[in-house]
C-alpha cells in the first residue's frame, strides 16, 4: 500500500489562501482509496489507489511547489479504512517519516521515501524529484494544453485547441515543449518500481 504525507510550506509562497485553494483542487483529482484529509493545520495524508495513482499524487503537489512530500510505502491494518485519519499500519509511519525527512533535507523538490529499502528509497527519490523538476519548468501556456488532455486517447489536439482558441499546430508544439510524452512514460516506469518495492 502507499500513503502520501504532506506538509505546507507557507513561505515558499505569496498567496497561502490561493495555494491551499488549488492543492485541494489537484487532491481532489487522485484516485484514492482514503481520501486525502487534513490531520492538522500543517499535515495532511491520503491513500492513492495504487502505484499509478501515487505517482499523479506526487507530481500534483510537486508542481504547485507548495508542500513537503513523504511518501511511506508498506502494509496497512486491514481492513484499510476509507478515512485517512483512520489509517495504520507500516506505510503510515513510514510516510510521517518521510515528511519528516523531506522537511530538513533542502532539497528543491522536497520529496522521501520509505519503504524499508534504503537503496531503493533513493533510487525513487532521485526519479520522483527529477520528473517534479522538470514539470514545473511548464509555463502557463503548456500548462493550458497538458491539463486538458487525457492519457492514452488519440486525436484530441483538434478539441484542446478549440478549446483554447488556437490552433492545432500550436497545441502540437505545446506538447512536444512540455514533455508530455515523456513524463507519461516516465511516470508509468516510476509506478512500477513502486509496485516492485511494495511487494518486495
Amino acid at each position: 500500500m502507499f500513503v502520501v504525507a504532506l506538509s505546507p510550506r507557507p513561505r515558499s509562497v505569496t498567496d497561502v489562501a490561493d495555494a491551499s485553494e488549488q492543492l485541494w483542487h489537484q487532491l481532489s483529482q487522485v484516485h484514492t482509496h482514503a481520501p486525502f484529509t487534513a490531520l492538522s493545520g500543517q499535515l495532511l495524508l491520503g491513500v492513492p489507489k495504487d502505484p499509478d495513482a501515487a505517482v499523479d499524487a506526487l507530481m500534483r503537489v510537486a508542481r504547485l511547489n507548495f508542500c513537503n512530500i513523504g511518501l511511506g510505502i508498506g502494509s496497512l491494518y486491514e481492513p484499510v479504512p476509507t478515512e485517512a485519519d483512520l489509517v495504520e499500519g507500516k506505510a503510515a509511519r513510514r510516510a510521517l517519516g518521510a515528511l519528516e525527512a523531506a522537511s530538513h533535507r533542502g532539497e528543491r523538490v522536497p520529496i522521501c521515501v520509505s519503504s524499508g529499502n534504503d537503496e531503493m528509497d533513493a533510487e525513487l527519490e532521485g526519479l520522483l524529484r527529477m520528473l517534479g523538476q522538470w514539470i514545473r519548468t511548464r509555463t502557463e501556456a503548456e500548462w493550458s494544453v497538458v491539463d486538458l488532455l487525457t492519457p492514452g486517447v488519440r486525436g484530441q489536439q483538434k478539441a484542446v485547441a478549440e478549446i483554447l482558441g488556437i490552433t492545432p499546430q500550436a497545441v502540437s508544439a505545446a506538447i512536444v515543449r512540455s514533455g508530455y510524452n515523456d513524463e507519461l512514460g516516465a511516470r508509468a516506469a516510476i509506478a512500477r518500481l513502486l509496485e516492485f518495492t511494495d511487494q518486495l
